[in-house]
């Protein structure tokens, strides 16, 4: 079994309340792919400029992670600046240089079109379906996006999600995608183009699925420090469909346990800049807060 992870790799500037840092190795594909390498084999299919330092190349080669589709272009890698306030599920972007991937098409090295799972992160949905369509043999896979792409592709947007099984974006962007400030009823109508399931994040408050036969919302993991919260919702993405990549059947119970693990990595993630805890986390230590997590989410039946 093994998850594909396409989307980008960038360097970020990050500043918050308390630190700031630059050159930090991050992106969405990034976050997700060392996520799901916490349960099983992954491949990274993205783009880096020539600029893209050697020790961050370095850092990379020593994750596991097979590399083979992550190619240097001609051009810069891509950058992105953002500043955090207190409230950290507010941020501002500062700056988004595109660099390569203004113009990057993914191509599948030979024989990774057999990958039984695939986190798409946010792209444009024609090159997110052109990627869909080459993984006919995918047992799971997600869609993820961003607003520029809801504001700019819609209808192409809509029917993109329609092709994977699952949709993960936070609430803000399923509210204006479904046109409506209910979650609940956000959930209900992006299932209507045609996924399995919707995954609605809600930050630190944890996140929401929906299904034809279910909705289960799971909290977020109380954390007294939070470092910095970029990236977390690709590691959730991330946790999520590398948990449900090791299970023989991919059942409502295992979804809900995949929520919960895809919660409890993105509750790591956030104790660091960029990839900097991700980079460091062992499985042992995911499973044991996935314990504590049951644990404060546990409740007997009242007779």
């Amino acid at each position: 079994m093994t998850v594909l992870v396409a989307g980008w790799v960038a360097i970020d500037e990050i500043e918050t309340p308390f630190a700031k840092v630059s050159d930090a190795l991050g992106g969405s594909a990034l976050a997700a792919a060392l996520a799901a390498s916490l349960f099983t084999d992954v491949r990274l299919l993205a783009a880096v400029g020539e600029d893209f330092p050697e020790r961050h190349r370095a850092t990379l080669e020593k994750t596991g992670i097979d590399l083979a589709g992550l190619t240097v272009e001609p051009g810069t890698t891509s950058r992105w600046g953002g500043r955090y306030r207190y409230d950290m599920n507010l941020r501002d972007t500062v700056y988004t240089e595109l660099g390569v991937n203004a113009g990057w098409r993914p191509v599948l090295p030979a024989g990774w079109e057999d990958s039984s799972s695939a986190f798409l992160a946010a792209g444009d949905p024609l090159m997110q379906r052109g990627l869909l369509g080459q993984l006919a043999c995918a047992r799971t896979t997600i869609i993820d996006t961003i607003k520029f792409y809801i504001d700019s592709m819609p209808g192409e947007l809509m029917e993109t999600l329609g092709r994977a099984h699952f949709v993960s974006l936070n609430e803000a962007e399923a509210r204006e995608l479904a046109r409506t400030p209910s979650i609940a009823r956000a959930g209900r109508t992006l299932l209507a183009a045609g996924p399995r399931g919707v995954i609605i994040k809600l930050g630190e408050y944890g996140a929401a699925f929906a299904s034809e036969d279910d909705y289960f919302v799971a909290a977020g993991y109380p954390l007294e420090e939070v470092i910095d919260p970029t990236g977390a919702g690709d590691a959730f993405a991330g946790g999520f469909l590398g948990y449900l990549d090791t299970v023989e059947e991919v059942n409502t119970a295992a979804i809900r346990r995949a929520i919960i693990y895809g919660s409890t990595v993105a509750s790591f993630d956030v104790e660091g800049f960029g990839a900097a805890r991700l980079l460091t986390l062992r499985r042992e230590e995911v499973e044991a807060r996935y314990r504590e997590f049951r644990a404060l989410t546990h409740f007997e039946v009242l007779e």
